[in-house]
């Protein structure tokens, strides 16, 4: 576990999770193992990462899924919550710092995700709770809806993975009422894990562990 002298860790992770808890884990086991190459592979819904890590597509993956994850084929770690929060222009319609409440979402253009992901399931249940929204924009590419934002084309329900990113660019991010978020867990085959893996989810585990 200590001064491992090479090796590399695969894993799966959905873009939002991608930016952010995964940049942190890495870091920190960057810093412990600077030996061992870490290889990010993308995985879009939940479905995408416990398929990649069942079938040894990827060693790890990161996990968010809207409910808690139930015990399967794979081994659960859980980590950390995350907020869905509102991605807006500056320039309005919603004022900074104010929460916004879903039924204030009523007549406003969203932009999603595919069917699968957490955010696109944050929206679908909003129209069905009756929200009269409309999605204007249907993307796979994560990376394109702050930037459809900032030009105006619509909002955006996104985890709260994107804050730093989505604040720098100039966006306003806003918290949503009530509030709603991913279930972030760590998963892994059942069976025995190489040495970097293993070592991989004990320097996750335990920072989360001592994180106030």
């Amino acid at each position: 576990m200590h001064g491992l002298r090479g090796g590399q860790v695969d894993i799966a992770a959905p873009p939002s999770q991608a930016v952010e808890p995964l940049t942190g884990m890495i870091d920190r086991f960057a810093r412990a193992h600077p030996a061992v190459s870490v290889r990010v592979q993308a995985a879009f819904t939940p479905r995408d990462v416990t398929e990649m890590v069942r079938t040894g597509v990827c060693e790890l993956g990161l996990l968010a899924s809207p409910d808690p994850v139930p015990p399967g084929d794979v081994r659960t770690c859980p980590l950390i919550e995350q907020r869905f929060v509102l991605l807006a222009p500056p320039d309005g319609p919603f004022r900074p710092g104010v929460p916004v409440r879903h039924e204030q979402l009523s007549g406003h253009r969203l932009i999603v995700g595919q069917k699968g992901t957490g955010m696109r399931r944050y929206v679908d249940d909003l129209v069905a709770e009756g929200v009269a929204l409309t999605v204007v924009v249907e993307t796979e590419h994560r990376v394109s809806i702050l930037p459809l934002v900032l030009r105006g084309v619509g909002l955006a329900v996104v985890a709260d993975a994107w804050r730093g990113l989505a604040e720098r660019a100039g966006a306003l991010v806003l918290d949503l009422e009530p509030s709603t978020g991913l279930h972030i867990a760590l998963v892994s085959r059942r069976a025995p894990l190489t040495p970097a893996a293993e070592a991989f989810v004990k320097t996750a585990t335990e920072a989360f562990a001592n994180e106030p």
